[in-house]
């Protein structure tokens, strides 16, 4: 099997060298996409998985741009963009982007405008992740801005399917693996939601769900998700973790 043919790389330095970005998620599989999607646009990454990790990363090295997601272990997002901020004086103009599924919530929206150049949803289809990144990155004289309209993005599948071959089976079946784990995961707090009768962790645990559903093209789950979330009285959870036992068969 063949990978399929790599786009057209902008992102690149006058001199040719490659950009570098410093991207924080703590799901492994969504951190594996992503880092795929960077890599295809002509990046070099450096991915970890919190924000404590971020913070030394970018103590020793210097990004062209970083990325955080805003919920994860040991240390969150938003301390993570703050504590690079006030601590690292060579970050001061590296822009700091926030990832989250939740950009719709004003509230947490307002904690995060102090510490992020700008936001992108989680997911973020390739489009998306591009211009949010020539935005952070001043790039708007128009030569480059036509040559990134002209560039053919590749669709999420396609970067899936392209990862999937690049990758050796055990180490497709891994990531995999690791992907269910995480849905089951998430599935498994949603019912604890319920049983809580806190909706704003089930919101959040339905995103973040989908979100991990649509990275790796799980479509059927992203509908049980939704429908789970929607019933306000019967939820049915096996069929929502049905749904992840029938994409891993798959």
């Amino acid at each position: 099997m063949h990978a399929a043919a790599l786009p057209a790389k902008p992102f690149r330095r006058a001199d040719g060298s490659p950009r570098r970005v410093l991207y924080a998620e703590d799901q492994t599989s969504s951190r594996v996409v992503t880092t795929a999607m960077l890599k295809r646009m002509g990046f070099e990454v450096d991915a970890v998985e919190d924000g404590e990790l971020a913070l030394q990363y970018a103590r020793h090295e210097t990004y062209d741009v970083i990325l955080l997601d805003i919920e994860m272990p040991v240390m969150d997002g938003v301390t993570a963009a703050r504590s690079i901020r006030e601590q690292l004086s060579h970050c001061n103009d590296t822009p700091i982007l926030a990832m989250s599924a939740f950009l719709a919530d004003s509230t947490e929206a307002t904690l995060w405008r102090s510490a992020f150049d700008s936001t992108l949803p989680k997911p973020a289809n390739t489009n998306e992740l591009a211009t949010a990144l020539s935005s952070a990155l001043g790039m708007k004289d128009r030569n480059v801005a036509r040559g990134l309209q002209k560039t053919q993005w590749p669709e999420a599948s396609e970067i899936l399917h392209a990862l999937r071959n690049s990758m050796s089976m055990g180490a497709w079946r891994r990531l995999k693996a690791t992907a269910v784990q995480e849905m089951n995961h998430l599935a498994l707090a949603m019912s604890a939601a319920v049983e809580a009768h806190d909706v704003h962790l089930l919101r959040k645990c339905s995103q973040n769900l989908r979100g991990l559903a649509l990275n790796f093209g799980g479509l059927g789950i992203v509908a049980a998700a939704d429908a789970y979330l929607e019933d306000t009285e019967d939820k049915n959870w096996c069929a929502l973790l049905a749904a992840i036992a029938a994409w891993d068969a798959a």
